[in-house]
């Protein structure tokens, strides 16, 4: 875990997609945020030690991508690669995907018992409680997440949330469409940020743990440590992946999914207090 020291920044993005604007002033309290997205070696180590089955596990599969396209495929689950293929062992360092928000949900739970750290989600039958003054692991906010993959740095002109994460120099921070060669790879290859922080952008979609609200940034301005709305369809994504573009890949780029959504270009990783 990196300690992101808190602080004041300005998150959001002008001259892109609609639900990046406006860009408005955060304040963050300090957080640790995890080096690396989640690999599969650390999921499995969770699924091991609890039996715990995975939302791909006890319904149909997940989605894979070949010459199809993307397309669901019972049996698929976080032991496969993005084609639906079986992973060996030796690529178990690779950032785990076909998990779903509660899969990211639950093994941040665990970690949180195994390290004698409060839990922050309750999941009571159909219900779920969360609870993010807790100080075990969760998953971040849309804020703290794009604090980090800035660099943690305070951001005094508006003109820096429309640049790219190392403007001209994506190659080196992430895997992205232009030099993944169409998989996900495993983690902490690149260079880090600013922070020591791996993969921010590219190689994966990193689940948030906000509601997605696409209107959401207009009603936040001056906000401290916003935790994204309290109700919604879909869980936020961000960070791009393997099969994106560098325009999906920036630090200011949002995505959504429901929360049960999984394929093989979505992880995470995990923050706490």
């Amino acid at each position: 875990m990196i300690l992101v020291k808190g602080g004041t920044f300005f998150m959001g993005d002008t001259i892109h997609d609609a639900d990046e604007r406006p860009i408005h002033r955060v304040v963050l309290s300090s957080f640790y945020m995890a080096k690396t997205e989640t690999t599969v070696a650390q999921f499995k180590a969770f699924a091991d030690a609890t039996g715990y089955l995975t939302d791909a596990e006890t319904g149909e599969g997940s989605y894979i991508w070949d010459s199809l396209g993307w397309h669901k495929r019972d049996g698929v689950n976080w032991r496969h690669n993005e084609r639906g293929e079986l992973l060996p062992m030796s690529e178990y360092q690779r950032a785990v995907t076909h998990v779903t928000w509660y899969d990211a949900a639950q093994y941040s739970n665990w970690l949180s018992q195994k390290n004698g750290l409060q839990k922050v989600y309750d999941f009571q039958k159909d219900t779920l409680t969360i609870d993010l003054s807790a100080n075990g692991y969760r998953l971040p906010t849309e804020a703290e997440w794009e604090y980090a993959a800035r660099g943690g740095h305070v951001i005094e002109k508006d003109r820096e949330g429309n640049l790219y994460a190392g403007e001209g120099n994506i190659n080196a921070l992430g895997w992205y469409s232009g030099n993944a060669n169409r998989h996900v790879h495993p983690v902490g290859l690149k260079r880090a940020n600013a922070l020591g922080i791996h993969d921010l952008t590219g190689n994966v979609w990193e689940w948030c743990h906000d509601w997605y609200d696409k209107s959401y940034y207009a009603k936040t301005r001056n906000a401290e440590n916003p935790p994204g709305s309290t109700f919604g369809e879909y869980r936020s994504l961000r960070g791009g992946a393997w099969n994106n573009s560098g325009k999906h890949c920036r630090v200011a780029s949002r995505s959504s999914r429901y929360p049960d959504f999984r394929d093989g270009s979505v992880g995470f990783r995990v923050v706490r207090r």
